[in-house]
């Protein structure tokens, strides 16, 4: 199949279709066809529309213009920020079908795949009234919201049908073969103007980086055979591996859409400027896999790049004024690579558990043979983990068992971080401790005789050459990981019984 000239293009929630128009006209210079009607408007901020609605409805438009011949057999599709859910959904309701999937190139500019700590804004009174108009009234679009909320169910279910499975399925819309939809993402690193008082690092005053990754993994923690030793069993991928992924340290989440406006990026440099351009062109310029490998590659050296501005010293320093223009865009911490952590706590019925007690630390020594368990002592360790490494926490609103942890990779590998303070008497593993009161006199978790009981979960150890009995590089760098914990409900005898018949 020949490479299409024609271009989807989506937009994100509360936005317009006009938003993309230096998307729009970077492609038609180029020589693609971008028709018009195919810059589609969305209803997302009526609090009645979901996802699905807006996924569903698209396929029927789609389906018509190319029943006319206004769009091709074939097409690529360029989204923003919520617009990846959209297509997503429709992509992943055609594969569930069994039916062919007519997107070559899937281009994601600052997607939110896996949240937006500003969601729970959107649905605030405040927020409700930023977007007041007299026809939809103080409507903010709440289903859309409640999706892109961080920790969503909706988030963990759309990646469950497209790059992960529980069961060992492989199967994907996805890949880099000339038969898949080849995805990439290009996210800033820079927060939007106003946005800095959220105090969030590793994002684009938007989504976060690690969320806008499309490589999320999964893992099951099983407390009910061996509260010492969990049954950890990893979830599957499906798709590419890696998909090809780049972060740009001169943008924000607005104008990662202005690849031609040169003066909506932070730096000076015509290298740095000119680099979205290029690479939206190059994206959708692959055929292959050998091409979509290159460009994979040609990716991961931007990355590599962003990343040195996290470093500290002269060089870091001078690079940071060679890339950015301003001083106040120049502070080392917002390109620090994190990891996004989403727990989903329930015991073994299984029921959700929301009241739960997490934290983070390292093992001393006997730890792993005896179990940890909480302490009053509270550890130079898990001071270390808990001011530095640990950055935000979010419980969903919807769902309270479900978390989300942002943890700051630098502060955790770094001279004089996380690792490197640990002394003798510690394992050098960065686990996750947990403990769950019982909720009654009659119920209790991980021990029938007590009133709270306690496991961990290795995160990550400090080598990977590491012989701990569980995979440790579970974290990986700039991605979402879903850990899913089943706990032990213990019920008193005494809930039910027999006793003899005196009668």
């Amino acid at each position: 199949m020949p490479l299409s000239k024609h271009v989807l293009l989506i937009h994100g929630w509360s936005a317009r279709r006009s938003s993309m128009e230096d998307v729009a006209q970077l492609l038609r210079d180029t020589g693609f066809n971008v028709v018009p009607m195919l810059l589609g408007e969305y209803p997302s901020l009526y609090d009645d529309v979901r996802v699905e609605d807006v996924a569903r409805r698209m396929s029927k438009v789609i389906a018509g213009l190319q029943a006319d011949g206004t769009l091709a057999a074939q097409f690529h599709v360029i989204v923003h920020s919520t617009g990846a859910f959209v297509t997503r959904e429709w992509i992943a309701d055609l594969f569930a079908a069994g039916k062919p999937v007519p997107v070559q190139n899937f281009l994601m500019l600052a997607p939110a795949n896996h949240g937006s700590p500003l969601a729970t804004y959107g649905r605030s009174a405040l927020g409700r009234m930023l977007k007041f108009n007299f026809s939809r009234g103080f409507q903010s679009g709440e289903e859309v919201l409640h999706a892109l909320e961080l920790g969503s169910a909706y988030q963990q279910q759309l990646d469950l049908r497209d790059r992960l499975s529980r069961d060992g399925d492989t199967a994907s819309p996805y890949g880099n073969a000339a038969t898949k939809v080849r995805p990439y993402v290009i996210v800033g690193a820079q927060p939007i103007d106003g946005t800095t008082i959220l105090n969030q690092n590793g994002w684009d005053g938007t989504v976060r980086i690690a969320g806008a990754n499309f490589d999320p993994r999964g893992v099951t923690v099983d407390f009910t055979k061996d509260k010492r030793n969990p049954q950890i069993k990893g979830w599957t991928v499906r798709g590419p591996e890696r998909t090809a992924f780049a972060v740009l340290p001169d943008r924000t989440h607005l104008t990662i859409l202005n690849p031609t406006r040169n003066s909506k990026s932070l730096s000076d440099d015509p290298e740095i400027r000119d680099r979205l351009r290029k690479m939206i062109v190059e994206a959708l310029s692959v055929e292959n896999a050998a091409q979509y490998n290159k460009v994979q590659a040609a990716w991961q050296a931007v990355n590599d790049h962003t990343r040195q501005l996290a470093q500290s010293g002269a060089e870091a320093e001078a690079l940071r004024q060679r890339v950015l223009r301003k001083e106040g865009d120049r502070i080392p911490s917002r390109y620090n690579e994190h990891y996004q952590i989403v727990l989903d706590v329930k015991d073994d019925t299984p029921f959700p558990i929301g009241d739960y007690f997490l934290w983070l630390t390292a093992p001393s020594r006997n730890d792993p043979a005896r179990g940890l368990k909480f302490s009053d002592t509270i550890t130079a360790a898990e001071i270390k983990a808990h001011t530095d490494v640990l950055r935000n926490v979010h419980v969903n609103r919807r769902a309270p068992h479900r978390r989300v942890l942002h943890l700051d990779r630098m502060e955790l590998k770094k001279k004089g971080g996380f690792f490197d303070t640990l002394d003798y008497r510690r394992e050098h593993l960065f686990v996750a401790g947990i403990t769950v009161s019982a909720s009654g006199s009659k119920i209790s978790f991980f021990d029938g005789d007590a009133k709270h009981g306690s496991g961990f979960i290795p995160l990550r150890a400090e080598e990977t050459n590491s012989d701990y009995n569980h995979d440790d590089r579970f974290l990986r760098r700039y991605a979402t990981h879903y850990i899913e914990i089943i706990v032990p409900r213990i019920a008193d005898d005494d809930v039910f019984s027999v006793e003899p018949y005196s009668g």
